[in-house]
Formats: C-alpha cells, sequence, structure tokens
C-alpha cells in the first residue's frame, strides 16, 4: 500500500504543479508552450497513471479499479504520443479536427464509464474503496471533454481549461494519496 499512497502523491503533485504553471503563467512563455504544446504533461502524467494502474492491480482493496486506470493512463500516453510527436498538430486543419475530437471522445468515454462505474461500485454489497476519487476525477474528466467540445475553441482557453483541470485532479489526487496512511481507511 504504501507504493500505491506514494504514486497518488507524486501524480498529484506533478498535475497540480502543471495546473499553476499553466494557470499563472502567460501562454507565450516558453515553459508553458512547452509543457502544453508538445505533451510533456500528457506523456508524465500517463507513466504515472501506469505505475498507479499497476499499483492498484497488487492491492486487494482497489483491485476492482485497475482496468478504469490501466484504460485511463493509455490514452493519457497516446494523446501525449501525438501531441509530442506532432508539436504543431493546432497548425494543420485535418490533424487538429481528428486529435481534438479523439481527445474530446475519449475524455467524454472516459469520464461517463468512470461516473457508472463509481455509481455501482458505490451501491455494491461490499463497499469498495476508492468510491469517491473516482467520482470525482471521472466528473473532472468529462467536464473536460465537454467543455473542450462548447466553447474553449481558443488557445488560451483551452490553456485555462487544462490547467483548471489538472489542478481538480491533482488535488483529488493529493488528498486521496495523503487519506491512504492508514489502510483500512475508506476512501
Amino acid at each position: 500500500m504504501p507504493l500505491l499512497r506514494v504514486l497518488l502523491l507524486l501524480r498529484g503533485a506533478f498535475g497540480a504543479i502543471f495546473a499553476l504553471v499553466v494557470l499563472l503563467a502567460p501562454a507565450s512563455t516558453s515553459t508553458a508552450q512547452m509543457l502544453g504544446r508538445n505533451g510533456t504533461f500528457a506523456l508524465v502524467d500517463g507513466l504515472l497513471a501506469l505505475a498507479v494502474a499497476f499499483a492498484l492491480s497488487k492491492a486487494p482493496r482497489f483491485h476492482w479499479l485497475f482496468v478504469l486506470a490501466l484504460v485511463d493512463a493509455l490514452v493519457r500516453l497516446a494523446i501525449g504520443a501525438v501531441a509530442f510527436a506532432y508539436p504543431d498538430i493546432e497548425a494543420r486543419i485535418l490533424g487538429s479536427v481528428a486529435f481534438f475530437g479523439g481527445t474530446i471522445t475519449a475524455c467524454i468515454a472516459l469520464g461517463a464509464v468512470g461516473l457508472i462505474f463509481g455509481l455501482a461500485g458505490r451501491r455494491a454489497p461490499v463497499r469498495r474503496g476508492g468510491v469517491v476519487p473516482v467520482l470525482i476525477v471521472s466528473a473532472c474528466t468529462l467536464l473536460l471533454g465537454i467543455g473542450l467540445l462548447f466553447g474553449f475553441g481558443t488557445a488560451d482557453g483551452r490553456r485555462l481549461l487544462i490547467g483548471a483541470f489538472a489542478l481538480a485532479v491533482g488535488l483529488c489526487l493529493l488528498v486521496t494519496g495523503f487519506r491512504l496512511k492508514n489502510p483500512q481507511s475508506t476512501l
């Protein structure tokens, strides 16, 4: 269990720091452009999410969450790999439509499936640990997809939306990691 706690804290801290850099730095700074445009955040977050998924598979209490966490990690890695391989994808019309369409679809699908999965877990006869963070992260992911779909067409609007998403998820993961001190506690 300590490994899962460390990974959640690391991923949460990384997300929160990324969010603060993106939200507080002007869009024109090289740091904000490097983190946001070439997929560095998505790749690192995807790798951390993959480690969290495998740590969940080792913890019997959270084994139910492994598949959802694994799919989430693989989607984040795919988005990061495409953004990293084609840093100027926004400048290409067809590539931009495909990239943002895929990202929006993935966010909405992951968010909806996570909410359904979390709500079904909440009603299970044996209460599963970790349901509340799953619901929060899933709702944030769904809102990110909807926000990208409706009205965040400018680069600055997307930057603010992604920064807010990363901050909310990062803080949720930090709180979850701190609450895992006691392996018997339910989240």
